[in-house]
């Protein structure tokens, strides 16, 4: 009993520290000891704990809040994003070849998968960025390179994801409606989101709730095609409910205040 409310309210601190950098950018590691009444060496711990998910840093006595994806800094952003990614790996299985597409948070959901022998086919470059589980490998599609989002398009990426049959998809999106579905504002990931759709199983799409009820540029799939949608506790639930009746199967709200 005394570990377990030892560690909500380390984990209520985590998320206290997550939200004051980003209010403030960076603060002082002293000022952060302050604020909480503990010492410099318990806020190392907890820095340590957020480096380690990736989501601050620390350099020469101070500590700031990053995204290593390029998403939004933004504390309910993150979190949400930290704890859908978790979610999606839950439902990876052994054995599985499973699409990432250029979503970050469809890509933090690799990091923490723990079945075996799965094997993640994408088209995001940034893969090369993440500490890769020992049982998993990865193919990265070719193609051309577009920056700033490290992503493969083009015929190449096609003829390769073309190649393969895989389980699942987990794919993330620039918005998500009854209305129009899955959706993102890069018009070259556009017919790889929808080939990806078309060579799974199981599609499991993750969105935080800043993207329910959005609709972007351009269409890649039917809410009908959406297995799972996995997002997070502030969704719109009216926004969830049309979803569902426009045949999204399964929704899963995760609490980013828990992880």
């Amino acid at each position: 009993m005394v570990m377990s409310v030892h560690d909500r309210l380390v984990k209520s601190r985590h998320a206290a520290i997550i939200k004051l950098l980003s209010e403030h950018g960076k603060m002082r590691i002293n000022d952060l000891a302050d604020r909480f009444g503990v010492s410099p060496l318990t806020i190392r711990r907890d820095l340590n704990c957020l480096i380690e998910e990736g989501v601050a840093r620390r350099t020469h006595g101070w500590a700031e809040i990053i995204d290593p994806f390029g998403g939004p800094i933004h504390s309910n952003a993150i979190m949400a994003k930290r704890v859908i990614a978790r979610k999606a790996a839950h439902l990876v299985n052994d054995g599985d070849t499973v699409f990432i597409n250029t979503s970050s948070t469809a890509l933090s959901v690799i990091e923490h998968i723990a079945a075996q022998n799965v094997t993640i086919v994408t088209n995001n470059g940034k893969v090369l960025q993440l500490n890769l589980p020992p049982t998993l490998s990865v193919i990265l599609a070719g193609g051309e390179i577009r920056l700033p989002k490290w992503s493969m398009a083009g015929e190449f990426t096609m003829a390769g994801i073309k190649q393969v049959s895989a389980a699942k998809a987990i794919m993330g999106c620039s918005g998500i409606s009854a209305a129009r579905g899955l959706t993102t504002l890069v018009s070259h990931e556009t017919s790889i989101n929808s080939l990806m759709l078309e060579r799974s199983e199981k599609h499991i799409i993750v969105a935080d709730s800043t993207k329910i009820g959005i609709d972007s540029s351009f269409c890649y799939g039917r809410p009908d095609q959406i297995d799972v949608l996995i997002t997070d506790t502030d969704a719109d639930e009216d926004e969830l409910a049309r979803l569902r009746q426009a045949g999204t199967r399964r929704i899963i709200q995760a609490d980013p205040h828990i992880s």
